[in-house]
């Protein structure tokens, strides 16, 4: 009888490119650590911004209330008493100049700080607004409702976290600001008579801006990110070179030598024993191919003993 040798690669095919379990295992891990990566930045800015946040709103509120203060302070407690007297100096009488007077002293020793009451018509130049106070300017005159905002701002090339609150005119603004000719000469004298006028009661005359200095919250981010990533890449690096190995010991070895075994029966070779001592899926495996081995080997024998009686 004429028997057909079929080479054991005819049943493969065309087979895809091989990849070993080794290199899946290490590409798993370069998954996880660049999505690892990707989150803890985020995390990282995420929670820098709220920290910087907080702390900056802290201190805005502190100095909000002190600049409020002040100015309650002259209008309830010395401007009354000082015009009752007929006496008029402005720092005095003026809760806008007792301010900036205030904030002077305080940003001489505080000077990362921001504190200023501008108007785009004020009595003195200094007053002037920025560009970003022109802006919240123009917002409190559009939204009459706006009590304050706050918001993060550029001010001569320094960021801050601003409180603003529109400056309204009052009844006892006009005593300085209805006209020149109506103010008092020492104003007249002091700011001149082509600035500062022709206020009206309840009219948006300035804004009130108060502002804590911002940390560089990108250069927190960046230091705080590669603290991070070098921590990551060390404990991967640890975790990956573990994995390898024990893959290669528990896993790929075996399957190695099971594979080899498993080519040798296919030739013909049935005395190689396998043996693989472990307790787990892998054992199991040789085992199995242990038992068909043994099963092989006697049905093979007994195949023999048949032919030669």
């Amino acid at each position: 009888m004429k028997t057909t040798s079929i080479s054991s690669n005819s049943f493969r095919g065309k087979s895809p490119k091989r990849r070993s379990v080794l290199t899946r295992f290490r590409s798993t891990l370069l998954i996880c650590y660049i999505l690892s990566l990707v989150i803890s930045i985020v995390a990282i800015s995420s929670w820098s911004r709220y920290e910087v946040y907080s702390a900056a709103n802290k201190e805005l509120n502190l100095l909000v209330d002190m600049v409020n203060s002040i100015r309650t302070y002259i209008a309830e407690d010395v401007r009354p008493q000082m015009l009752a007297q007929n006496i008029f100096h402005p720092p005095a009488v003026s809760s806008t100049v007792a301010t900036k007077y205030v904030a002077n002293h305080f940003l001489e020793v505080q000077p990362n700080y921001y504190i200023k009451t501008a108007s785009d018509n004020p009595l003195n130049p200094q007053n002037l607004p920025e560009p970003l106070e022109q802006k919240l300017l123009d917002r409190f005159r559009i939204e009459r409702n706006l009590d304050s905002l706050t918001e993060e701002g550029r001010i001569r090339g320094k960021t801050f976290l601003v409180s603003s609150r529109p400056s309204v005119s009052k009844e006892s603004c006009l005593r300085c600001h209805a006209s020149p000719q109506s103010a008092p000469a020492l104003i007249r004298q002091q700011y001149g008579t082509e600035s500062g006028y022709d206020y009206t009661t309840d009219q948006v005359v300035g804004v009130s801006v108060v502002g804590v200095p911002i940390s560089n919250i990108y250069s927190l981010i960046l230091r705080r990110s590669l603290v991070a990533i070098t921590a990551l890449t060390l404990l991967f690096s640890i975790v990956f070179i573990i994995v390898s190995q024990q893959v290669q010991r528990f896993i790929l070895r075996p399957i190695i030598y099971i594979t080899q075994i498993a080519r040798e029966i296919s030739s013909g070779n049935l005395e190689q024993e396998i043996v693989v001592q472990q307790h787990d899926e892998i054992g199991e495996l040789a085992n199995a191919f242990e038992l068909m081995r043994r099963s092989l080997l006697m049905a093979t024998r007994r195949l023999r003993k048949q032919d030669n009686s």
